[in-house]
This record gives C-alpha cells, structure tokens and sequence, in this order.
C-alpha cells in the first residue's frame, strides 16, 4: 500500500504537469490573453473589489529597495487621475506615479488601465520614464496594439487560488512579459495603517525573470497594500501602504496639469509608441490638444526659451517702495533691491516692497522659479534673505498675487550673490503649473530687508532640477 505522503506526492505531481500544459512551463503556453474590445462598455469605473480605482485617490508606499547591494529607502506615489485615454479602442483611467529612491526621483510613469464587463482589471499600457540625477534617460513605452503589444489583466474579476496563470501585458519590443497568479486568499495581513484579515496575496514573475518573485497583497475596497519578494528578485523591493489621501478639486487640478506635462513629453520620446495614440481626454470631455513642432518651433511640449528676467529691464513703475541699484556685475548693470533697517517685513497680501511683470508661459508643462537673490547685511531683526513669489493663473488658485499663500525664496545667511529657488514650504514638489497658455502676472515681494535680485528665471527644461550654474544666464 502506498503511504499518505507518496500518493499526496503523485497528486502535487500530477497537477504541476496539468497546470504546465497550459501555464508558464511549456513553450506552447497562452503568453498574452485575448483582448475583447466589445466587452469594455462601461470600462472607465473601476469598481473591482481587489483593485478599485477611484479619480482623486492618492495612494502613498514607502519601504526599500537593493541598489547595488546596499538597501536604500524606497517611495511610491500613486494617483488616480480623473483623466482618460482610447488605447486599442477601449477607454482607459490614467494613474499618475512617481517612484523615488533615496528621496530623489527616478521614474514617473502614466499607467493606463480598464475594467471590463465581467469586472476584471486591464492595462492597457504604460509610459514609464527613467531619471538619473534629475535628467531623462529613457522610456520603456508599450501601448496595447502597438508594436506587438497586448493589453493583460492587472486584476480578475474573482480570483481564486486553482486559477492558471495569466499575462498582465505582453510587449517583447521592450521586455515586457509580467504574469501573475492568484497565491493564497483569506490571508491576515498587517501594515502600520492596519490589519486586514482577508487579504488577497498575488504572486508575480516574468518571462525575463522566471524566478523572480513579487508577492503582492490586496485589501478588499483598498487595493494593493503591501509588496514583498522571494527568489532571484535582485530588487528585494518591500512596500507598504503609508498613507491614503481623497484629493479636492484644487489638488487634482494640479494632479492634471502634471499628467499632461508628463504626456506632452511622452509624444517627443516614444514617437513609435506613443505619438501613435490619441491624446488624452479632459474631465470635461474635451481632448489635449499636442502642441506640434512647428507651432512651438522645438520639441512638443516645452516653449520656445527659458523665462529669463533681467532687473535692468523692468520700469520704475514696476517698483513698489525698491529702488534700481548699481551694479557692474549684475546684467545690464543694474539690480533691485531696498536698504536694511533691521525691521521685519510682512508676508502677502500685506502690500510691502514689491515688484509686479508679466511673462509668457504655456500650460501643461512644469516651471521652475529661480532668483538671483542678493543676501545683505544682517541686521536687527532682518537677514537679509528672503523674497516671496506670486503668480497669477497658476493651477493652485493660492499662488494668485494679493492673496495670502505664495513661493518662498530663502537664501543663505552669508552675504553676496547666489541663485536661490522659489519653494513651496508646505509640501515638497515646488513645481508650477498654469491653467492657461498666455500672459502671467509675477509678483516678487520682499521678505526681509536689505534682500535684492537682478535676474529671475522660470524655466521649463534648463533648470527644473539645478539652478544656473553661472553668475549671469544669457538669453537664447
């Protein structure tokens, strides 16, 4: 008689072969799963139990990550935006992520995804870009029915443990082959947020990677909760759920903007991939329109220079209680500035030495404000070093000039000249966005007295990540 063990050892051994018959060990397999379009009618609410995708929810990980053998802290930024894309004739939710290592950022990624009748999940997609040091590197772009690429499940309807395997996408243009099997179900699982007792765990590998396995864990009406490892997976990425936010209008306004300057992009790097799909389409209804080559005269997206204001060519009537200064090293031989009488001055909408100028942007795309700050001679209550930004039109209404929110440019304690940026101390991301392309008001006020500047600069490209290097920036 056979014993327990050898007969439950012929069972395993048995259905191992019958799963590989159909599954991910025989080259025969189903590699990419069939995609039926007709089967997507109300494919932008996205309702799945495991796998919910609400417009306005922000979803925060944070863990670590291996980087050449040593462990570095890991961050992930995942928004729902309340934007959508026709990818392969189903229209798709567009999600917003930033992935960050060591606190500095180096991928960002529009992900596209569906939910089709029965309730499964789709990714129709992705645009991941890579950053080194601030500066783009690549894009591993793939689109369902482009170049090959299928569209894959990212969650099923109802997943069950003795289900086979199946492609989250299929793009061997860039390496894409990701699969995933449902592991384990009603699993306990516990974050600094919470415990969930019910937990659904997927186990996931690819083709590139077949034993590199990401074991992710899903909360019913929450979604992915928390990323770990096992097996050759050189990442040894863990991840957990830190934070949830419910953006309001204002935030997912800029949420917008910031999405469509990453698109905008995407139409000049991955013009094989990419610039073959539709732009994306507006809350309203209403569709991106791509700024061509030729209307901007440079790559799609990005205007025609850098902002680049010398304080030697605004009018006295721009000045409101600064004085013009001399001076041979500043361009045109001129800066802005007032004296120190050791007194504090007041934050906006308090109305105290300023100065007002218009400049020309574009929507859709980030800036960066930077000053060529004169740090003065401490003295009393003042150091000297501070000027507050406003502009007008910007994506956080805050910012609008007389009201009580703007930048913040704060420079050092020591005297001289340096190039300091306009921060918003409220929150990291000190980037800005504009509602509308045209004409903006800045409002530069000083902070302290004794402070003074003789160039500003709001750039879109030169200087997003890095102030200016030189003492002067000459105009292109």
């Amino acid at each position: 008689m056979r014993s327990l063990h050898a007969i439950l050892g012929a069972v395993t051994l048995l259905l191992i072969v019958s799963l590989s018959a159909c599954g991910s060990e025989t080259p025969d397999k189903k590699e990419f799963e069939n995609l039926h379009r007709d089967n997507f009618e109300n494919s932008t609410n996205i309702n799945n139990q495991w796998l919910p995708l609400q417009p306005g929810t922000k979803l925060v990980y944070e863990g670590v990550t291996d980087d050449n053998g040593q462990l570095v802290p890991h961050r992930l930024i995942v928004t729902v935006t309340d934007l959508t894309k026709v990818i392969d004739g189903v229209r798709s939710v567009i999600t917003w992520d930033l992935d960050y290592s060591s606190n500095e950022l180096v991928e960002a990624e529009l992900a596209f995804f569906a939910q089709d009748d029965d309730g499964a999940v789709w990714r129709m997609g992705e645009h991941p870009e890579d950053y080194e040091a601030g500066k783009f590197i690549e894009a591993s772009t793939w689109m369902s029915g482009i170049e090959e690429a299928v569209a894959g499940i990212e969650m099923l309807a109802e997943p069950k443990v003795e289900m086979p395997s199946y492609s989250q996408g299929w793009a061997p243009g860039v390496n894409f082959t990701d699969r995933a099997q449902v592991s384990q179900v009603g699993q306990k699982v516990c974050i600094p947020m919470d415990c969930y007792e019910d937990a659904l765990m997927i186990d996931e590998s690819s083709k590139a990677e077949p034993d590199a396995h990401q074991f992710k864990y899903f909360a019913s009406g929450i979604g992915n909760v928390k990323v770990d490892w096992k097996g050759a997976d050189q990442t040894h990425e863990t991840l957990e759920l830190v934070e949830i936010v419910h953006l309001g209008p204002d935030a997912l306004a800029e949420v917008h903007a910031q999405a469509i300057a990453l698109e905008q992009h995407a139409y000049t790097v991955s013009k094989d991939v990419y610039a073959k799909t539709l732009p994306l389409v507006l809350p309203d209804g209403t569709s991106l329109k791509i700024v061509s080559a030729v209307e901007a005269a440079q790559p799609v997206g990005i205007p025609a220079a850098e902002i680049v204001v010398y304080a030697s060519e605004l009018p006295e009537s721009a000045l409101f209680e600064l004085d013009f200064i001399d001076d041979a090293a500043s361009p045109g031989g001129m800066s802005i500035g007032l004296p120190n009488n050791g007194d504090e001055l007041d934050a906006p909408p308090e109305n105290d030495p300023h100065v007002t100028f218009t400049a020309s942007v574009q929507s859709g795309i980030p800036y960066r404000c930077w000053i060529h700050m004169k740090v003065g001679t401490p003295k009393g209550k003042s150091q000297a070093n501070v000027i507050w930004a406003q502009f007008s039109n910007a994506v956080d209404d805050a910012f609008n000039p007389g009201s009580s929110s703007y930048l913040t440019a704060q420079g050092p304690t020591q005297e001289g000249w340096v190039w300091v940026g306009c921060d918003n101390l409220e929150r990291s991301d000190s980037l800005l966005y504009f509602k509308s392309s045209g004409e903006v008001t800045v409002r530069l006020q000083a902070g302290a007295e004794g402070v003074g500047f003789d160039q500003f600069i709001l750039s879109s490209a030169e200087f997003l990540q890095e102030p200016p290097a030189e003492p002067i920036v000459e105009k292109k």
